[in-house]
This record gives C-alpha cells, sequence and structure tokens, in this order.
C-alpha cells in the first residue's frame, strides 16, 4: 500500500507543476515516469490509468487554486482599513506583516516608524485580530530584477497577495478588536511568548529559543544563520519531526506517569498537535509533522495501524490538493524530501547498531535528499554537514531543545531560579555558535556548484533514488549509482570550465555600477564596480537588523548561480560609494585574486576598510592607468583613462575598451562631458559597439559629439528605479535615440545579458 501511495504523490506532484511548468522536458519525464510504472513496477493500463487521472485532478486542483487568485483592487484606492492576520514585525524604523482588508484581500504592509515612542507604543499595542483605518498606496511588488535571484512577486502571489500596501498614515486610535475566535488567541499568545523571550534571555539567545520554541527566526543573528545556513544545520533551527516527536513523546509519558489511560492520552495529544501547530508558526514543515503525528494518533486511537511511507504519502497529497502552491515553498520541498528519504532508507541505517553510526547514515541520508533542492535555490551545499549533523543534532534534541523548554516554563514561573538557567543556556548557544562560525571558515564548509539545468535536476534526482533503491539489495548497483551521482556532481561543479558560452552582465544593483564579464571556458571572471549605497547617520533605535548591501544579497548569489568560485579581477573604476561601496563585503565573503583600481586614485582608497582586508587576505592590489592592456583567448582589454590626476573623482574613472562575442565594448565609470572631450582628443578614431553609458546617463555624461563619434549600436544605462536624482535624463535619452542607439537601462529592463559563443550573441532583458 505504501509504495502504491508514494507512486501516486509522485503523480500528483507531475499534476501540480505541469500548471505553471508545463514543457517538453516535463512531458518527457511524465512519459519515462510511466514507462517506469508500466515495464519495472509492472502496473497494468488500469492501475496507469488512475494515475493518469489524479495528475488530472491535481492539475485541475492548481488551476482552480490559481483562479480563485485574483485581487478586488485596481491599485488607485488609498483608504483601508486593515486587519493585522499574521504577526507585525517591528524592525527598526520598520513595520511589516501581512494584513486583510476589509474586502477580504490579503495585503503586504510597509509602514515607516517616525519616533522611538511610537515604535515602542506600537510594540505593546498591535497583536492578531487588531483592525484599524488606514491612508497609503498600493504597490506592485518587484519581479526578480537580476538571473537567478528571487522573484518576491511570484511568492507573495503564491500566497494570495497582489499588492504592497504602503501606509502612509495608520490610525491606530481607531484600532478596534475583530473577532476572538480560538486560533487568534493563540496566535496572540504566540505572539507573547516571543515578546516574553525577547523581554528577559540575552541577545545572543533569545532569537535561537524562539526558533526552537515558537518558530520563529527573524532575530537570529545573520552571521549565525548564514553560518548555519552554509554548514547545513539550518534545518535544527526549523520546528520540524524532532520537535514534535519530543514533545509528544514527553507528553504521553508524563500523562501515563500520572495515571491517565493510553486512549485519553491519545485523545489529549490529538487536541495538543493544532494547538502546537498554530503556536509554533504553521511553517510547512511543522504542519507536516503534526499532521503525520496526528494521523499515526488518530488510528492508533481505533486499534488500525499503517506505514511510515502510507502517512507521508497521504499527508503530502492533502496538502498539495488543498494548497498546490505549497509545492513552491522550500519548506515544504526539504521537509518533506528529508523525511520521505529517511522513511524510505530505514532498512538501511537500522542494520548498523552503534546508534553513532546510524545518525551518521541518517546524516548522509538527509544531506544527499537536500542536495538538489539546495543546489537549485542556494547553488552551493556543505560536504561537512554530514559530519556536522553527527554533533549538532544530538547538541540540539537532547540538550539545547529541552533545556530552552525547561528555562521558559522555570522563568515564567519562578523568575529568580530561572535566571541561573537562562546564564548556562546562552552559553551554551555561544559555545556551539562560535564552533559553527569556527567551522564556516574551512575549505570544505560551503562548496558552490552553481544553479543546474533541469536536465543536470532530473539525473541527480534519479541518481538518488537509484541509491536508496539499490542500497540494502546490491553493493554493485549501489557502487554503480553512487559514482553517476559523484561523475554528475563534478560535471555540474565543472560546468563553467566546458562552457564555450561567454556573458556580459549589467547587474542591477539599483543606483550604481556593477558590470560582471564571464569569458568562455572559465578563462576569466571580472567584476567592474560592486554598487553600494550611501548611508546616513541613524539613530540607533531605527537601525534594522539587518541593512540591505549589493554584494551579500545581489552580487555573490548571481556568482554563486552561474557557478563562479573566484573572481579573477575586481575592478574598481573609482572610489564613489556606488561603484565601490561594497566591497568591502564582497571580499570578505568571495575569492578574489586580484583587485585594479585607477591610478593617481590610491589616496581615495587608502583608509577604506576594504582595503586592509585585502592586504590581510593577501589580495593582489594593481594601479591601472591609460596604455595598460590585456587579453584572454579573443577577449582583449584597453584602459583608455585615467591618464593623470584629476580633481573630480568622476573623470578619473577607469574607463575600458573591450572586445568581447564580436562586439567592442566602451565602460566608461562615471565619466562626464570633459573626459569625453579628452578621450576623442587623444583617440580621434574611437568607435564602440556598445556603450555602457557614464555617471548613470546624467546630463553631464554622453555629450553628442561624444556619441556621434562612437557610432554606437546600443547603450546600456545603469540607473536605480525611481531614483531621487532623475536619472537618466531624457535629454540624453533624446540624443541616444535620436542617432538611433537601442537602449538598454536596468530601472525599466532590470539586469541586460549579453550571452555570446565566439564572435555572435545576443541581448536579453530579464525584466519582461
Amino acid at each position: 500500500m505504501a509504495r502504491h501511495l508514494i507512486l501516486l504523490a509522485v503523480s500528483a506532484t507531475f499534476g501540480v507543476s505541469a500548471h505553471s511548468f508545463l514543457h517538453v522536458g516535463q512531458l518527457i519525464i511524465i512519459l519515462i515516469f510511466l514507462c517506469f510504472l508500466y515495464l519495472s513496477v509492472g502496473l497494468s493500463v488500469k492501475a496507469l490509468s488512475l494515475h493518469l487521472v489524479l495528475m488530472g485532478i491535481f492539475l485541475g486542483a492548481a488551476s482552480f487554486s490559481d483562479h480563485r487568485n485574483n485581487s478586488v483592487y485596481h491599485g488607485t484606492e488609498s483608504r483601508f482599513i486593515i486587519t493585522f492576520t499574521d504577526p507585525p514585525n517591528i524592525d527598526g524604523n520598520s513595520l511589516k506583516g501581512f494584513v486583510g482588508s476589509e474586502k477580504g484581500e490579503r495585503l503586504m504592509l510597509r509602514y515607516n516608524i517616525t519616533t522611538e515612542q511610537e515604535k515602542a507604543k506600537l510594540s505593546q499595542l498591535l497583536r492578531i485580530g487588531l483592525s484599524c483605518p488606514a491612508k497609503g498606496n498600493l504597490q506592485v511588488p518587484d519581479k526578480n530584477r537580476n538571473e537567478n535571484s528571487f522573484d518576491y512577486q511570484r511568492y507573495l502571489l503564491r500566497q494570495g497577495t497582489h499588492w504592497i500596501f504602503k501606509a502612509d498614515s495608520i490610525s491606530f486610535r481607531e484600532c478596534q478588536e475583530v473577532g476572538n475566535s480560538i486560533v487568534v488567541s493563540i496566535r496572540n499568545l504566540r505572539m507573547k511568548g516571543i515578546t516574553y523571550i525577547s523581554k528577559h534571555f540575552p541577545e545572543e539567545s533569545s532569537g535561537f529559543v524562539k526558533a526552537l520554541i515558537f518558530g520563529d527566526q527573524t532575530d537570529i543573528d545573520e552571521v549565525d544563520l548564514t553560518n548555519y545556513q552554509r554548514l547545513g544545520l539550518v534545518h535544527l533551527l526549523a520546528i520540524s519531526g524532532l520537535h514534535v516527536s519530543f514533545l509528544t513523546g514527553m507528553l504521553f509519558y508524563l500523562g501515563i506517569r500520572v495515571g491517565i489511560t493510553r486512549e485519553n492520552m491519545v485523545v489529549a495529544i490529538l487536541i495538543f498537535l493544532p494547538i502546537y501547530m498554530i503556536l509554533s508558526g504553521a511553517s510547512p514543515s511543522v504542519v507536516r509533522s503534526c499532521l503525520m503525528a496526528m494521523l499515526f494518533f488518530l488510528l492508533l486511537l481505533f486499534k488500525k495501524r499503517i506505514s511510515a511511507g502510507a502517512t507521508i504519502a497521504s499527508v503530502y497529497m492533502a496538502l498539495l490538493f488543498f494548497k498546490p502552491n505549497m509545492l513552491y515553498d522550500i519548506g515544504f520541498q526539504l521537509s518533506f524530501a528529508v523525511t520521505f528519504s529517511i522513511i524510505m532508507s530505514s532498512s538501511i541505517f537500522l542494520q548498523y547498531p552503534q546508534k553513532t553510526m546510524q545518525l551518521f547514515i541518517i546524516s548522509s541520508i538527509s544531506q544527499f535528499a537536500a542536495l538538489p533542492i539546495l543546489l537549485f535555490h542556494f547553488f552551493e551545499v556543505s560536504f561537512l554537514g554530514v559530519f556536522l549533523n553527527v554533533l549538532y543534532i544530538p547538541l540540539y534534541s537532547i540538550i539545547l531543545l529541552p533545556f530552552s523548554l525547561i528555562t521558559l516554563f522555570i522563568h515564567l514561573l519562578l523568575p529568580s531560579l530561572g535566571q541561573p538557567l537562562i546564564s548556562i543556556l546562552n552559553f551554551t548557544f555561544i559555545l556551539s555558535n562560535k564552533a559553527a562560525d569556527a567551522v564556516s571558515d574551512l575549505p570544505l564548509a560551503s562548496i558552490t556548484f552553481g544553479k543546474p539545468p533541469f536536465i543536470m535536476m532530473t539525473l541527480l534526482v534519479i541518481s538518488l533514488l537509484g541509491l536508496y533503491l539499490t542500497w540494502d539489495e546490491s553493493f554493485e548497483k549501489c557502487k554503480v549509482w553512487c559514482g553517476i551521482m559523484i561523475v554528475l556532481l563534478l560535471f555540474q561543479y565543472n560546468l563553467q570550465r566546458f562552457s564555450p558560452f561567454g556573458e556580459v552582465q549589467i547587474i542591477d544593483v539599483g543606483q550604481g555600477d556593477s558590470i560582471l564579464i564571464i569569458l568562455p571556458f572559465n578563462r576569466g571572471n571580472y567584476l567592474i564596480d560592486t554598487g553600494g549605497q550611501i548611508t546616513f547617520p541613524i539613530e540607533t533605535w531605527a537601525k534594522r537588523r539587518k541593512k540591505f548591501n549589493t554584494a551579500d544579497d545581489i552580487i555573490i548569489p548571481l556568482l554563486k548561480s552561474k557557478g563562479i568560485q573566484h573572481l579573477d579581477k575586481l575592478i574598481l573604476t573609482h572610489a564613489d560609494s556606488d561603484h565601490m561601496g561594497s566591497a568591502k563585503e564582497l571580499i570578505e565573503n568571495f575569492k578574489v585574486r586580484e583587485i585594479v583600481i585607477g591610478g593617481w586614485s590610491e589616496e581615495h582608497y587608502r583608509d577604506l576598510d576594504f582595503v586592509s582586508i585585502a592586504r590581510d587576505k593577501k589580495i593582489k592590489m594593481t594601479v591601472t592607468k591609460r596604455g595598460d592592456h590585456w587579453a584572454v583567448g579573443e577577449a582583449a582589454f584597453s584602459v583608455l583613462s585615467p591618464y593623470e590626476k584629476e580633481e573630480d573623482k568622476n573623470d578619473s574613472s577607469i574607463v575600458l575598451l573591450a572586445k568581447l562575442g564580436g562586439l567592442s565594448w566602451l565602460l566608461t565609470g562615471d565619466m562626464g562631458e570633459e573626459g569625453e572631450r579628452e578621450l576623442l582628443s587623444t583617440f580621434p578614431q574611437l568607435q564602440a559597439d556598445i556603450l555602457k553609458v557614464g555617471h548613470h546617463g546624467s546630463k553631464t555624461s554622453s555629450s553628442t559629439p561624444f556619441l556621434e563619434q562612437l557610432q554606437s549600436k546600443a547603450a546600456l544605462i545603469s540607473v536605480g528605479k525611481d531614483n531621487r536624482y532623475g536619472h537618466p535624463h531624457g535629454d540624453v535619452i533624446g540624443n541616444l535615440e535620436g542617432d538611433g542607439i537601442k537602449v538598454f537601462r536596468t530601472d525599466e529592463d532590470g539586469a541586460i545579458i549579453y550571452k555570446y559563443y565566439k564572435s555572435k550573441g545576443t541581448f536579453r532583458k530579464t525584466l519582461p
């Protein structure tokens, strides 16, 4: 029965995914799956028909869900009655979170808090079920503006949210309670628990305690969270089967010990689990764990038995039918993939009597099961995670989780007795986090593979299934599948080395510049500028937990998605913060072999943090000037500027003339009209097929004589959406279009990508 239900779950997955991603590749995979069912599993034509019908049912469920997911608003509305339906998130001077409107539509609220007093008042006032009048405007969420980046618009749509509501004012004095259902009461209890931990537990441990007890990771230090993610330990911070098993087991044991009958304890646990599901945040892993436990105890109550495989398949299909969009949730994918793999491989690790060996094999199985998902979403995996989980799983399941619950409970009853326990718990978390931080710097802590193409994802999944199915049957077959998987991973790791394609990307970093150049066959990876933001002094209360940074949030994920393990050159055109403001974060978190700066501008960089970090990391620093050049294969680069000391930093920009993909590229940094005139007088024959427009298209660059001389076919403008400077200037756009030059601009087009093979290539925009 379990086997058939699992196969039906696979068909259900095909049905849901076909609604969004039906293409030739997927049709081929479905056909192969049906052939496998007929030839290897031995299903009859009637049974195959059942699978096809199930695919149709789940395709219909996904279509119906999508049909219902529409908005009643037009985007012109300005007055709303909003109800807080989810825990509001106050971060510095920002209030955001999901709210419901008076028309029953879900909105993403964003509101700027103006004073510290208002922030303190909101922290006490806000709760779920509070309904308030508000004024503001609706905005369409942004799509992903860079290749392989997070698509926020799609994420919100899959949660039934079409608009971001930017509130100018919220009348908190006129707020009213709207109903007080059991669910709302439980969710408000969760908020009170989170607030209590924030108030009484130290900063180093409060975020972890909230994650373990209430499933809230928002206050975990960003560095610690990144370390846990890189090492494959972040699942320990998500409430899952580990927590549910511990709590239900503890409750069942305590109930029996005090004299409650088994039947009554089963009923009590069946009542407790839905409450705990809400109390812990109802994430996909929590829902999966609680539903599996509820199904187990419900059948136990009626003295029925069902295998773990049948249980997980039933829960999976039930969730997918009622909420098809859960399929695209990373937590949902990881939770079911890992749990399914452990259940299906139980006969493997049960062969080994030693608990440590069992834990090591379970850890290996879990890491392998998560591998395709992690590669698809995060582009890297940690092989040290297999060994670290052997240490950290017992640490969290036996020590930190129970200790956190006991400490919170005692502190609620007897604060004076609970305080020493909090200190011990805090010390334990500090030690474990320091250990994770130290290990995260080791060579195998995180290995970048890049985002696998569809065929590679398919082959990886097939090889993993083959490995699980043959592990217990034939050692020789197991070695074959293991060898296939290793070959696939090695190929994916070296995919860039085998690629004959080159790329030039104008990365959308907002109001700044960043250009990525990838040469064929991994002959060179160059980044010209890092983007960056101008920062202003801000009061302590208004500072947010995580500041946006173009290196961490845009550039490094893009590099990893392309399978780039290092940068050969980081070229900083000049010392403006919108061109090199994220250099520090980039070289801290990514391998850079050489940093190139312009001649006569060394004093502008001397006191900057990234220079001392580069020195400590022994990164080569090169000063370049007019006349320098280098070539790699068919690609050639010539430095046209700087040629002398300039008073204006913009005119001291490094200007490069590059030959790439059969085109000549003039990359001008922020060079202005004065620099353009000097360039024309020195290089009277200068022409370029592609012009990277200087200074984000401001009126101080791209003069008419300059454009007439270059005879460019296309112009690229790196500029922020709705920027405060009014870039690009209308006169510049008029001059470019008047000369018949095709204009690409990141504020309207997102990242601009030119992919080429030998001397031919094509441009494409990230935004449609």
